[in-house]
């Protein structure tokens, strides 16, 4: 036999050794009976576990679920493998307050376990039954389920750790993807819900200053103890001003104060990813209404085809409701799309940590810009609501709305340094009442509805210290509408000032620099004149010609003998005359603006002419 041959089998040997070395242990199959994890307001149990593929062996394997163990749930999730894991049934049990609920889980199969983390999972459906104090009796099904990617050791963390000092761990996802294909609760006497398929992705949370297992136990023993302090004989929410009331309970108070501390301590730690779900509806009803003693409560249905969140959303991020449905009380409306991106409780909950952590103070003390949450962008479109008469034998009431948009830009203290709103095709009909002559009167005039519209446009431009007014509009459809655009200048960043006072100076100080207002009108100066012509018992064209001559000589003696009056006055009489489109351009001449304080001060119409150059036409 040759060295080199030698060499080949000694080399085979080290490299068959080698391979057996790093082999596992021979993989276990085996049965658990009666498993039962408790967690003290969560219970899960099974009557019989299947395990195929572990690395451990059957006793081995049920210390891992001892929740009375020593060892940190991590460690022993570390351990957890298997190449499956079934459960004929697995019963989660939970309880807050005085309601109670259980799951049961049927065909339930667990597989691909590799160090605590699950690849998939799923449950052929399922069963839910338990108990409201309120509404009583609680049933309810639920169909197919299934999951990718459940990190338990991750989750385990998350419910057990506390983050180091000074550390900024991410959050990590919990769950890679979830679905259900649906299911149904009755509530009992408080209603019904079921939803369709329902999917979720990226579900994560991290790991927080205090474990979140501690977060929802001190949680909800602090709901119980602020609920059982407020049924004492005598005793009051913390606060009350009541003239005879008890004296607040300051157990009470604190004990309010912490469960809010415990509460806001969830806000950043879960990140909830993104998903839709479909065909929801719910029919609630109030077993107990208040101050209707004897009154048989009445339903509430909402129907909603799709609620999507994160990625799912309709601008890709933030939250949206499609397709919204209610009924209830002899009402019924329509909601085609809810929606808002860009959307933050962030400065809400940075407000309020720093104010349960100081001393109780006075509300004076508290500064309200700071609780203004971010606003980004919400959007409402395509609402319809029918109603019945408010008045016996009137006529049923219908509401519409085509859009409602709202964009806030970058806030200062609170306040949106850039602002658009936008209102269009606000549909309202008009009822005549007793006490209303507007409403007589539109009614006359042969308008039944309003179908209205209107936009707000203004921007800070930091850079230049101005305040653009890019449009102000408001109309509508077949009456007339009004557009106008103006600039401040001399707005600087006080403007936004929690400073009350100083925010006042800086409005002070501003300065208008130019104005620009144009009136449209589609057939509301005819309807008046007729109108007030029928009422005065004459011709709408005398009444015109009338209202044409109060224009001239009444503007003419107010405004005085100025080329701007004058100006004015001819633009105003022509549009009385001959009602079209009104034009009005006005310039301070003074470089920089003509000041808000000098305005306010003027009591003579004349002098504010003096300061301005002004174009007006009327076509």
């Amino acid at each position: 036999m040759t060295a080199a041959r030698l060499r080949h089998r000694f080399s085979a040997a080290i490299a068959l050794t080698a391979l057996a070395l790093v082999q596992p242990v021979a993989a276990a199959d085996f049965q658990l009976d009666n498993v039962r994890l408790d967690f003290g307001a969560v219970v899960i149990s099974a009557p019989r576990l299947m395990v195929k593929g572990s690395s451990l062996e059957r006793e081995a394997f049920r210390a891992l679920l001892d929740t009375r163990s020593s060892e940190s749930a991590v460690a022993r999730i570390d351990r957890l493998n298997a190449s499956e894991i079934t459960a004929p049934e697995l019963v989660f049990e939970h309880s807050l307050g005085q309601q109670k609920q259980a799951t049961t889980y049927r065909d339930v199969r667990f597989s691909a376990i590799r160090d605590g983390v699950v690849g998939r999972g799923e449950a052929a459906g399922g069963t839910l039954s338990g108990e409201n104090p309120q509404s009583g009796k609680i049933t309810g099904t639920l169909q197919r389920m299934g999951f990718e990617g459940l990190d338990l050791r991750q989750t385990a963390r998350v419910m057990t750790e506390r983050a180091t000092p000074g550390g900024n761990e991410p959050a990590r996802p919990l769950v890679r993807r979830f679905e259900q294909d649906g299911y149904t609760v009755d509530m009992g006497a408080a209603g019904q819900v079921s939803l369709g398929k329902m999917i979720g992705r990226d579900f994560g949370a991290r790991v927080g200053e205090e474990p979140l297992g501690e977060v929802f136990n001190r949680a909800m023993s602090l709901a119980a103890e602020v609920a059982a302090s407020e049924t004492k004989p005598g005793s009051t929410r913390p606060g009350s001003t009541r003239p005879g009331a008890a004296r607040p309970n300051p157990t009470t108070g604190d004990a309010e104060k912490r469960m809010g501390e415990a509460l806001l301590a969830l806000y950043d730690r879960i990140d909830y990813g993104s998903g839709d779900i479909r065909d929801m509806t719910m029919t609630v009803v109030d077993p107990t209404p208040a101050g209707r003693p004897g009154v048989k409560p009445e339903p509430v249905t909402v129907k909603i085809a799709r609620i999507a969140y994160g990625d799912d959303a309709a601008a890709k991020s933030g939250f949206s409701v499609e397709g919204l449905q209610f009924a209830g009380g002899g009402a019924k409306g329509l909601i085609d799309s809810i929606s808002y991106s860009g959307f933050s409780y962030g400065p809400v909950i940075k407000a309020l940590r720093e104010d349960l952590a100081r001393p109780s103070a006075g509300a004076d003390a508290f500064d309200w810009r700071r609780y203004i949450p971010t606003l980004g962008t919400m959007r409402l479109a395509g609402l319809s609501v029918d109603a019945p008469p408010m008045l016996p034998g009137g006529q049923p009431i219908k509401i519409g709305l085509g859009t409602f948009e709202l964009k806030a830009g970058e806030q200062l203290n609170g306040i949106p340094t850039s602002l658009v709103v936008t209102v269009d095709k606000l549909l309202a009909p008009i009822s005549e009442g007793t006490g209303n002559p507007a409403a007589r009167d539109l009614i006359a005039m042969g308008i039944r509805s309003l179908d209205l519209s209107a936009k707000i446009d203004l921007a800070w431009e930091a850079a230049r210290n101005e305040l653009a007014i890019r449009q102000i509009a408001f109309g509508g459809a077949g009456l007339a509408r009004l557009e106008a655009s103006a600039t401040l200048g001399n707005v600087t960043k006080d403007l936004f000032s929690n400073d009350m006072a100083l925010a006042q100076v800086a409005a002070l100080g501003a300065t208008a620099r130019g104005l620009t207002a144009k009136l449209e009108n589609f057939g509301l100066v005819e309807k008046l004149i007729a109108n007030e012509a029928r009422k005065a018992g004459r011709r709408p064209d005398e009444m015109r010609q009338q209202f044409a001559m109060i224009a001239s000589l009444g503007l003419a003696s107010i405004l005085g003998p100025s080329d701007a009056a004058k100006t004015l006055t001819a633009a105003v009489s022509r549009f009385a005359a001959k009602p079209g489109t009104l034009t009005l351009d006005a310039r301070a001449k003074s470089a920089s603006g003509l000041g808000l304080a000098d305005v306010i001060t003027i009591t003579d119409p004349t002098e504010l002419l003096d300061k301005i150059d002004l174009k007006a036409d009327s076509q």
